[in-house]
């Protein structure tokens, strides 16, 4: 099939276009700008309004005069062409006979703004006509640190030359500005989500030593009405009706239950507002002691605890020991019809350390998955199991001080796997 002499391929229109603009030498369009400096997003705009006219170079250059982007050379200045001339200054790329010109047109254009310079002369290669051009730079404040000028060199023989010039001055001007707004926005939102990120840091503060406090002061008062309760028991409890004896026993449980809700508040206390000392900590040790601690639980249920090899970590020990005591205590505590079976693991990754623990227990279903770690959060009746709600809450802000996460996995009947991370140190095993 024979071809269409008429038709014209894109890239024969790019071609005929290149050589309008610059028959020696085609546009060049080369940067050492990062992608995310403030500048680049205004580059292509700015080149688009160049484009509509001709034999035109522009650079953006620092406060140093080095080259940082090359929208074009339509005249063929930069003497260097087809190297890696970005960071270079540009009084060293140019013609002998622009150097000063465009020198004081670039400190002007720091000072007030912006400036130029007409009729400064070029003389062309051999066999060129020698001509003029207009040196124009204005100053693109875009960040607090850096400033960026924007230089633009046009031939004086351009058809309406100063028009051409003002209205790239004017698109850029609006390019510039729009970017000013932008970055003032983005600044104020970031400093009023840093005022805002103080504020709650502060109320979290202020919170956990209230809390702190109010939870100590109650337990003077606490433990005497406990101790009457049970000597008024003792000495008086003959002497009482059933129903007095009844009041009298869940007078003490009650106090009872209440100094256990204390103990865990001042708990939860301790981990945020006391200063911790973190060292190298076995978790083999930390499970054994962990495991004393819930010894009777343990024979009482015939439970079976097993692990894989544990990691020595530069951690508090005292919370390793309470964390996996929380976990394996409720693995225990909420069976199912079989004994008891718990299983830890640890997995070393790229940020730190996972870990799981899985049991056979009675499973969780998924409604109150998502508030079982909250504070006082039961799921179950005084009456079907014994617990305040606390030991998850606990675990939970231990491995958050260890910028970790917990969550599980579990269905009823199917028991449930705790997974928490640990950012932390290896350390090296003991020997």
């Amino acid at each position: 099939m024979a071809e269409d002499p008429n038709a014209t391929t894109a890239q024969d229109a790019s071609s005929n276009f290149l050589s309008q603009c610059s028959p020696a030498r085609p546009p060049i369009l080369r940067s050492s700008l990062p992608d995310n400096h403030p500048v680049a997003p205004t580059i292509n705009a700015a080149f688009q309004a160049l484009l509509k006219y001709r034999q035109i170079t522009c650079l953006l250059v620092d406060q140093q005069h080095c080259l940082l982007h090359i929208c074009g050379d339509d005249l063929g200045l930069l003497g260097e062409y087809g190297k890696d001339i970005t960071s270079k200054n540009i009084l060293d790329l140019l013609p002998a006979s622009l150097k000063l010109p465009t020198s004081i047109v670039l400190n002007r254009a720091q000072t007030d703004g912006e400036a130029k310079c007409s009729g400064c002369a070029i003389v062309p290669p051999p066999n060129g006509q020698p001509y003029t051009v207009t040196i124009a730079a204005s100053r693109d404040i875009t960040s607090d640190t850096r400033e960026v000028l924007t230089v633009l060199i046009e031939r004086d023989d351009h058809k309406h030359l100063e028009s051409s010039v003002e209205l790239q001055t004017t698109e850029l001007i609006e390019v510039n500005n729009r970017l000013r707004a932008k970055v003032l926005e983005q600044r104020q939102t970031e400093q009023k989500l840093a005022h805002q990120a103080q504020a709650l840091a502060r109320s979290n503060a202020d919170l956990e030593e209230f809390a702190y406090v109010v939870s100590h002061d109650l337990q003077e008062p606490l433990r005497a009405m406990t101790a009457f309760s049970q000597l008024l028991e003792q000495r008086y409890g003959q002497q009482l009706e059933a129903s007095a004896q009844r009041y009298i026993t869940h007078i003490v449980d009650g106090g009872t239950r209440m100094k256990a809700m204390i103990d865990g508040i001042l708990e939860l206390s301790r981990i945020s507002n006391k200063q911790i000392t973190h060292s190298p900590a076995s978790l083999e040790q930390a499970l054994e002691i962990a495991l004393e601690n819930l010894e009777l639980m343990r024979i009482e249920n015939q439970a079976t605890i097993t692990h894989d090899a544990l990691p020595t970590l530069y951690i508090h020990k005292n919370h390793i020991v309470q964390l996996l005591q929380n976990l394996i205590g409720n693995a225990i505590k909420f069976r199912g019809p079989d004994s008891p079976h718990v299983h830890i693991t640890a997995e070393q990754q790229a940020s730190g350390w996972l870990f799981s623990v899985h049991d056979n227990g009675i499973g969780i279903p998924q409604p109150q998955q998502k508030r079982i770690f909250k504070l006082f959060q039961r799921l179950h009746n005084q009456q079907e199991q014994e617990g305040y709600g606390i030991g998850l809450a606990i675990c939970k802000k231990i491995v958050e001080h260890y910028q970790g996460n917990l969550w599980l996995e579990s269905a009823p009947g199917e028991g449930s796997t705790f997974y928490f991370t640990l950012i932390v140190y290896t350390c090296q095993s003991e020997s």
